[in-house]
């Protein structure tokens, strides 16, 4: 990865200082300039794959990627020496590491939501990814996902699901008895906190989780979160849509319409939260159907859940 150091705020045109560079951008009004064009003129960075100009999107995403597209960053992996691209992925955490002050490992959701390649990759391009984000001086939260046993007690008459009162659209679980009850935390939680180590499911359809992680909503759901850290529950996030869809949203008529926020700004708030609240996991899964047995599958599986990276188990369709 390169090392490209953000500039100072001095005007390139006039060679005026600034405090800061939201006094910079606001002064290149005067030079008839807008700050894309700025920074590409100026300051201009090339994708190493295609050498086309880097997009501007915000000044730190302009001077800290290499890349317009995850695509392109796949393909020129894949056209340089083993030993090269195993370095550039080192520093790609190791900058996540320093830049963000990152503690823990960064989980599938974190890495898919950058310009990083996935857990799968990494796993192989490093020879194993979470020993080596260990030498790194990762806290590693999650082991390697397994074969996830769903316990027999689980099919015991006395056990159920229960589904908050408040939820809107609860979900069916056909094949498996459920009950109305108030929660606390959540939606989803099984009859028997300790057979699951107390987890508790936050179902959401992508509007309403990009609703959440929206500024006007966020405090109100950080709260929530806290909550749940109080009462010693493990809280998945579970998302009723892919990740895919979730980071391209805007891309999505009947979503994009109705969002002001970037895909950027939601997802930077996700994995704030993913690092400081260690008892939480966002999981994004293909649908209604795809959540009623995913939900089963975490409440059935014990205490297990509680070890693994759950997008990482659902993408490598161990879950």
């Amino acid at each position: 990865m390169s090392k490209v150091i953000v500039p100072e705020p001095t005007c390139q045109v006039c060679g005026k200082e600034f405090e800061t560079h939201r006094q910079l951008h606001a002064h290149l009004k005067a030079h008839d300039l807008r700050v894309v064009g700025y920074y590409q003129k100026y300051f201009p960075r090339h994708d190493l794959h295609d050498n086309k100009i880097i997009k501007y999107k915000t000044l730190e995403q302009y001077f800290s990627t290499d890349f317009n597209s995850r695509t392109n960053l796949r393909l020129w992996l894949k056209s340089i020496e083993e030993e090269e691209a195993k370095t550039y992925c080192k520093n790609i955490l190791l900058k996540r590491k320093n830049d963000k002050g990152l503690i823990y490992t960064p989980t599938q959701v974190e890495l898919r939501t950058i310009l990083s390649p996935p857990i799968q990759y990494l796993r192989k391009i490093l020879d194993g990814y979470y020993k080596v984000c260990e030498e790194m001086g990762f806290k590693n939260k999650y082991q390697l996902p397994t074969e996830i046993v769903e316990g027999k007690e689980y099919a015991k008459p006395q056990y159920s699901i229960h589904i908050d009162t408040r939820e809107q659209l609860p979900l069916k679980f056909d094949d498996y008895r459920t009950r109305s009850t108030t929660l606390s935390v959540g939606d989803y939680t099984f009859s028997e906190p300790k057979l699951t180590c107390n987890c508790y499911i936050e179902r959401k359809s992508l509007a309403d989780f990009i609703s959440t992680m929206s500024v006007k909503n966020l405090d109100r759901f950080e709260k929530e979160i806290i909550r749940a850290e109080d009462e010693k529950i493990n809280l998945v996030i579970l998302v009723e849509d892919t990740l895919a869809h979730a980071v391209s949203f805007k891309y999505l008529p009947h979503i994009s319409k109705k969002i002001k926020a970037t895909p950027e700004y939601i997802f930077h708030n996700v994995r704030e939260l993913i690092q400081k609240y260690p008892h939480i996991q966002f999981l994004f899964v293909g649908g209604r159907k795809e959540a009623e047995r995913v939900i089963k599958k975490i409440f059935f599986s014990g205490c297990f859940y509680k070890k693994i990276d759950l997008q990482y188990a659902y993408d490598t369709k161990v879950l």
